[in-house]
């Protein structure tokens, strides 16, 4: 039966078939169980409707009236396709390339580079490979929403990625996800598992770009662990197509003196969702979450942030910005959770976002749970317009109207950037920034 407040997810089920056979090209008991146990408790609940408080700004009503389909492969290359991977990937990095067409990987397009202490496949091809730890694996996801058993259910594919102890990674990984035309009416759901072992550190780049005009749903989960002492950085950019609905769903463990960061840019996607969900549960840890989004034209962007703070002298930072033209809406919704025991926790929120046009729209809410009595927390959220005395100041000196505004809104998103490690990484996020404000 559906959860009240939410739509009846039913017609999925009947995607399974399909999805059986999907990963390894033949059925395996123990997956198709995960499977079935997986979409019995999507149905069981359902898609969530905007009367769910976390699902307050992100309307799936439109997903009500149709179903996305599973596709059993990637669609064909094209000249498109490789124009689009080739603009995603940054030459100047020599580490491993991974590339997932339509939600499937290409081996042909990919290059994994051998590092001692790296294990990188694809989720197909550790199944077929590591029959028994990837039963483990795919049993491990935690906190499980009802999106993410249909991920569960109906995934075609992902990655793996563990870094053995004691192993400093000497380049990072690039994964870029292309959804081209065959993706039409049709979801691309890939599971991923990132595991960083201790006193290990690995930097990850991953993109998500897709074509206009494909109705598409892009929907991923991923389960990361950085073990004591380990550090992770992820950067990610969404550039995605003007009619596909993305979604990302990241659950963090942080282990003791471990270092988490996630750097995003959202631009593109006529739904946007990104879901971060860390938990400190070791002394020490620490993680930083820092993003822009940039709306206009019919974009709705919605980040939703749950850090949970287990143990004493922990610290988090989030910084996110938002830039809302014409058309676009974006909102932002961060929960900071700290339990009883988690003395001495240092946890700062800060969401700002600016309007360039009286028809946009930007939605801030920030939680704060706090149940100890000796911790620092504080956030803020702001929404306004460009500063006019700034304004006038730069038109003063010389500047066009235009390039004034586009000065200052690079200038305000800049700033979540500043502590980038990878110069060229930097350079691609102001540097989309800017096409877009162009």
């Amino acid at each position: 039966m559906t959860h009240k407040n939410h739509f009846d997810g039913s017609r999925y089920a009947n995607d399974l078939t399909l999805a059986y056979s999907a990963p390894t090209g033949t059925d395996i008991d123990w997956l198709n169980e995960i499977r079935q146990k997986s979409m019995d408790a999507f149905v069981e609940v359902g898609l969530p409707g905007a009367r769910v408080e976390e699902w307050k700004y992100t309307n799936l009503s439109s997903m009500n009236s149709k179903t996305y389909g599973v596709l059993e492969k990637a669609g064909e290359l094209d000249a498109a396709i490789m124009a689009i991977i080739d603009d995603a990937y940054l030459d100047d990095i020599r580490g491993s390339k991974v590339v997932f067409i339509d939600g499937f990987y290409k081996a042909e397009l990919s290059t994994i580079k051998g590092e001692d202490g790296l294990k990188l496949l694809s989720l197909n091809e550790y199944i077929k490979s590591q029959n028994g730890d990837a039963k483990t694996l795919l049993q491990s996801t935690h906190e499980v929403s009802s999106l993410a058993n249909l991920n569960s259910a109906l995934m075609t594919d992902g990655y793996v990625i563990q870094v053995k102890p004691n192993i400093k990674l000497s380049q990072p990984i690039q994964i870029i996800h292309v959804s081209g035309e065959r993706s039409n009416l049709k979801a691309l759901r890939n599971k991923n598992f990132i595991e960083v072992s201790e006193n290990s550190s690995a930097q990850i780049i991953e993109s998500f770009i897709g074509v206009d005009n494909v109705d598409n749903w892009k929907q991923d989960v991923t389960q990361i662990w950085v073990e004591k002492n380990a550090v992770l950085e992820i950067y990610q950019t969404q550039l995605q197509g003007n009619e596909t609905i993305h979604m990302g769903e990241t659950h963090i463990d942080v282990a003791e003196d471990a270092d988490f960061k996630h750097y995003s840019l959202n631009i593109g996607a006529k739904n946007s969702r990104t879901e971060i969900k860390p938990t400190l549960n070791g002394l020490h840890g620490n993680v930083d979450l820092r993003g822009a989004f940039l709306g206009r034209g019919g974009n709705s962007h919605d980040v939703f942030t749950h850090m949970k703070h287990l143990v004493p002298e922990c610290e988090s930072d989030q910084i996110y910005r938002g830039v809302l033209d014409k058309g676009g809406k974006s909102a932002f919704q961060g929960k900071v959770y700290v339990a009883k025991d988690a003395q001495l926790t240092n946890a700062e929120q800060s969401n700002k976002n600016l309007l360039l046009d009286r028809d946009a729209e930007a939605n801030s809410k920030p939680e704060l749970l706090i149940y100890a009595d000796d911790v620092k927390c504080a956030h803020g959220a702001t929404v306004g317009e460009l500063d006019a005395e700034a304004l006038f100041y730069l038109k003063s000196r010389g500047l066009y109207l235009a390039a004034a505004k586009s000065l200052l809104v690079e200038a305000f998103i800049a700033e979540v950037y500043d502590d980038v490690a990878i110069p060229s990484v930097k350079e691609k996020y102001l540097g989309l920034a800017r096409a877009w404000l162009d």
